[in-house]
């Protein structure tokens, strides 16, 4: 028994030892996930996590696969603010980056499956990885690495656009009611501008239901996807809030609107137990359907997308390889000791075999 004690004694110590071994050495894997390392003043990580650094950014290094960089980062997120686990929003000279502690999903996969269904469509959706984080040699946890929507993310898959738009939180494609094109939506590209016309183009064009123009100026299989998708998904988020539109260019003359997909880790949260299909609206998605569906059955595309769904998660795989590429991360994260994981994706499977 007394050997016993001290071989269990002298692993802990090594396990210690090798732990503090790999934060000095600033290793390029993790717990088995890619290592991302920041360096920061620790008053100014003390007031990132009281929120106090929400809007103003503070200076920080961030490595990554031994390539060190100088940037800012700030705490991200509306509501998720609430939870202790930090999101973070990191800029550098290569771009901006976001950081998700998946707070409202502890099965962590909803928003990479999410977007591996969207991207199977032929969406433009940002990549998005799992990453062991650790700020001033201290592990984090387990994060979601998502790329930013802005113009580094269409300069980098060699993307032109004439303008790019991001949705306000309760924002509607609307000149109705009290809607006001400067007060739903943030433009983002071109930074600085004030001309919402592309836009309000669109707008006028949906409102007149005036399908000719709307057809001129709308990618209607992708809004119209993204609304069907979304409803096999339960993406009730990202409809009057997380929409990235953008005007995409062709060659020198004008271009279509098109919807890039975004922060889904609210989505297969309701599953579809009394075959309801829920049908979402904000001025632009309802139109979109209409005119793609042209009087078929919009159920049964919906059925369709839960079957491939259903198909692609759980009979290929997808979901066990994501639990598992996780798995020890997730095992030592700090914030999730009271967690258990398997029980997380065995809720998702179920809530995703219920869909359909």
């Amino acid at each position: 028994m007394k050997i016993l004690k001290h071989i269990f004694l002298i692993t802990g110590i090594l396990f210690i030892v090798g732990c503090f071994w790999m934060f000095e050495e600033t290793p390029d894997v993790l717990y088995g996930l890619p290592h991302v390392s920041i360096e920061m003043r620790e008053s100014d990580f003390v007031n990132l996590r009281k929120n106090d650094l929400v809007r103003e950014y503070a200076a920080m290094n961030i490595e990554i696969g031994g390539v060190k960089k100088a940037g800012r980062i700030r705490r991200r997120g509306n509501y998720s603010r609430r939870f202790p686990k930090p999101s973070f929003h990191v800029i550098t000279a290569d771009g901006e980056q976001h950081y998700v502690a998946s707070n409202f999903d502890k099965s962590y996969c909803r928003e990479v499956f999410a977007y591996m269904i969207f991207k199977k469509y032929g969406f433009l959706v940002p990549k998005a990885e799992f990453v062991a984080l650790s700020v001033n040699n201290k592990y984090q946890g387990l994060y979601i690495s998502r790329e930013h929507i802005e113009k580094k993310f269409f300069e980098g898959r060699s993307i032109g656009i004439n303008s790019h738009y991001e949705i306000n939180l309760g924002g509607m494609f609307s000149h109705q009611n009290g809607h006001n094109t400067a007060i739903n939506f943030k433009k983002n590209y071109p930074k600085g501008s004030i001309n919402y016309d592309d836009l309000n183009i669109l707008i006028s064009a949906l409102e007149e239901n005036n399908v000719n123009r709307i057809t001129n100026i709308l990618n209607i299989e992708n809004a119209a996807l993204y609304s069907l998708i979304s409803s096999a998904i339960r993406n009730s988020d990202g409809i009057r809030n997380n929409i990235h539109i953008c005007n995409i260019a062709k060659g020198t003359g004008g271009g279509k609107f098109e919807i890039v997909p975004f922060d889904l880790d609210q989505t297969f949260m309701n599953p579809n137990v009394n075959g309801y299909f829920p049908k979402y609206e904000n001025g632009l998605l309802e139109h979109a359907e209409e005119i793609f569906i042209d009087g078929g059955d919009r159920e049964q595309y919906v059925l369709d997308i839960m079957n491939d769904i259903c198909k692609y998660g759980i009979a290929d795989g997808i979901i066990d390889s994501l639990r598992n590429e996780i798995f020890q991360a997730y095992k030592i994260d700090p914030y999730l000791r009271a967690e258990n994981l398997d029980e997380h994706i065995a809720q998702l499977k179920r809530n995703i075999e219920l869909f359909y």
